[in-house]
């Protein structure tokens, strides 16, 4: 799914790059002054340091709160509480939060009805804004969604481009078939790409550490084992 999408992003940069080169085009994220992509004469997409400094250092301060929560993966959450962000747990989450188009996991902050609904479903508040928070499901939380949602918020908490409201709108609507690429200008269609990475690089995250964890788990079971073995 990631690559059929940058696939089309790149098409569609170089279909219209023509048009902006000749104005020496450059352009901010609407999220985040660390995010300066521009083209330049060779065609190519240039990323400011500074953001690949701090993708690394959201990958690896992620990576040591989660080993340390590595038991009880819910309990990451609670680094995020201390910022101010809270997490719901229920039953039928994923039923409830179809009602307005949303998923588990990682909700950004909505406005007007939809902020009502989950207010109420949550905080229990009357209010048409709600904050940034996570929901799921009682059935269907796992180490694999909770770590992909909490690298998205850390991600969006250290500023990384992509997640503007537009942008998250936009990414929505591609993934799920419901606009074309054709239809976006060429700023959408660079911070559509910022979106498609930060997804892309949490769920390489999550991949990455599982892997390393249950390779860890295996090793220690399979030492337990023998050690047990030489005691009979």
């Amino acid at each position: 799914m990631f690559k059929k999408l940058f696939s089309k992003l790149i098409n569609s940069i170089f279909d219209i790059q023509e048009k902006y080169l000749s104005k020496k085009y450059s352009l901010k994220s609407a999220n985040s002054n660390m995010a300066k992509s521009h083209i330049t004469s060779g065609a190519s997409l240039t990323i400011n340091s500074e953001l690949e400094k701090n993708k690394q250092m959201v990958k690896s301060e992620v990576y040591e709160l989660a080993k340390k929560n590595v038991d009880n993966f819910i309990n990451i959450f609670e680094y995020s509480k201390e910022k101010g962000v809270n997490y719901y747990i229920f039953n039928n989450a994923d039923k409830l939060l179809n009602f307005i188009g949303e998923d588990i996991g990682l909700i950004f902050p909505k406005k007007g009805l939809r902020a009502l609904y989950i207010n109420l479903l949550t905080s229990k508040k009357i209010s048409f804004k709600s904050p940034i928070l996570f929901i799921f499901d009682k059935k269907q939380l796992n180490p694999y969604k909770i770590l992909y949602n909490f690298y998205k918020w850390y991600a969006y908490n250290s500023n990384l481009p992509g997640f503007d409201e537009k942008t998250l709108s936009e990414f929505k609507n591609i993934y799920e078939y419901e606009t074309s690429l054709d239809k976006l200008t060429y700023e959408q269609i660079i911070n559509l790409k910022h979106a498609i990475q930060r997804d892309k690089e949490a769920s390489e995250f999550v991949l990455g550490f599982m892997k390393e964890f249950e390779g860890s788990k295996n090793a220690f079971n399979v030492m337990k084992n023998k050690d047990e073995g030489a005691n009979i």
